[in-house]
This record gives structure tokens, sequence and C-alpha cells, in this order.
């Protein structure tokens, strides 16, 4: 990530190509996506908030499945955005929570490795997080309009109003659709606790493997204090550990990195 914010962003890869098509395909699927032209940053922002109501009604109508919803929460003194793969409302009484999966594709048929599992699960746990705090209508209006040097009663774009119409919440203003956003937000349930990594090739998209672990907060919160370190300058990036070293193969900044130009492989 230092590398990337110093070095610029490297190119994608064809795998990362492959996966990027696989999840538009995937949200076709379920979701009928249609071109909307922006000219304010508060259109940007009422969009988000228009596809996420309009996901969510999907949710909760028969069909109980959406895919690619934005969520955007106030994390740990942070804001965090994040748009989750898919969530499936439960098909048994006993369960009454959504569940959030991600799906991931792999140029291999192989089962991930334990690093690369951690990576999903930190991404799915933090999807929770930020779906259960707006399940619990904690969503900081003031300060995201502040913190994003947003006007609330900007006048929407012409084709933001009509979709706004047509989506079932008319709205003038971005503090109109914040309001109708609230408003859905506090009929959610939190996510169930389960959560689930589905595996599958790049080549066909059959089936690897599915993943499913527990949400533990405790280990979430470790994570993104960690993380928060790094962005806020409290601390230094870390280099991959010895036992993930395996990762410089792939990595576009291994020609620069410190620690493969010791012969020692310990940072000079």
């Amino acid at each position: 990530m230092e590398f990337s914010l110093l070095l610029g962003q490297p190119e994608k890869t064809e795998a990362m190509k492959a996966g990027i098509a696989r999840h538009a395909v995937l949200e076709e699927e379920v979701v009928k996506r249609v071109k909307v032209r922006i000219r304010t940053v508060e259109d940007v922002w009422a969009l988000k908030f228009m596809n996420f109501m309009t996901g969510v009604n999907q949710l909760l109508s028969d069909g109980g499945l959406t895919r690619e919803l934005p969520l955007v929460g106030y994390v740990e003194g942070v804001w965090m955005v994040g748009v989750v793969d898919e969530i499936r409302m439960p098909v048994n009484e006993t369960q009454k929570n959504p569940t959030l999966l991600d799906i991931k594709t792999r140029v291999q048929a192989t089962v991930p490795s334990e690093p690369q599992r951690r990576n999903g699960m930190l991404q799915l746990m933090c999807y929770k997080y930020l779906w259960d705090s707006l399940a619990a209508d904690k969503f900081p209006t003031g300060q995201f309009f502040d913190f994003f040097s947003l006007n609330p009663n900007c006048i929407l774009s012409e084709e933001i109003r009509a979709n706004s119409v047509k989506s079932g919440f008319p709205a003038e203003t971005l503090d109109d659709l914040v309001r109708y956003f609230r408003n859905t937000c506090r009929i959610l349930p939190p996510a169930y606790d389960q959560l689930l990594l589905r595996y599958e090739l790049q080549e066909d998209h059959s089936f690897i493997s599915e993943d499913q672990f527990s949400y533990d907060s405790d280990w979430l919160k470790g994570q993104i204090q960690s993380s928060l370190q790094f962005w806020q300058g409290e601390r230094e990036a870390k280099y991959a550990p010895e036992e993930e070293r395996w990762k410089c193969k792939f990595c576009k900044f291994a020609s620069v990195c410190p620690i493969n130009a010791s012969p020692t492989g310990k940072p000079m």
C-alpha cells in the first residue's frame, strides 16, 4: 500500500480483470443497471444511497437476494465504504438475519492459503460491522456531510431526481435521500454471525470451495486499529512475514522493496 501511494497503483492483472468481469455478470443476474449522468459530488453520493435502498428493497422482497450492495459507515473514528458481493435472506424460519457472502475467483482450482482466507475474512467482517452499524441507526449525518464536504441542500441533477421518483423515494436534495436512507436502515435486522466466502474457478466459474466462519468483533477491531496506526502515521508499514514471502512473487513492487535487496531477507 505504501508503494502504491508513493509510486502509483500498478496496472490491473488479467486475473483481476477477469474477477471484475465475473462480478459484473453476477450483478446483472439480479440487478438491472441504468446509466445515469452525474454533475456533482452530491449526485455521486445520491446514487450510492439510491443503489443501497433499491438493493435492500430487493433483499426484503420475495427473492431474498441482492448483489453489489454499497455500504458506508463510521468505524472506529473513520469513514469506511465498501460493496458487498451478495446478501441472502434466510430460507428457514429459525434464522431471521441476512447472510453476507463474498465471491472470490481463482486462476487455479485450489483451496486458498490461510493468508488469502484471512484477507477475505477481514473484508467480510468489515462489511458486517458496517451493516450492523446502519441497522442500529448509527449513521452520524452531520459528520458525514462535513467530512465529505457535501451540501445537504444541493439540488440533485434532473436525471437523479427522475430516477429517485421511479425508485419510490422522490427527492430534490441529497438531504432528502439521506432521510430515506436512514429510514431504510431502521428496518434492517443485524447480519447473521456466520459469514461465507465462496471460491470459484475463473476459467469456467465452477465451484471450488466455500468457507463459513464466525464474526469475531475483537479480532476485527484489532485489525482495524492496526491499519489505522499506519494510515495515521503512528507506525511504519510492515513487511510480509517470513512464512508469507511467497507473496513477493506476485508483487509489482518486489524489485524496489528493501526486503528483496537484502541477501538475508531482512530490511536494510
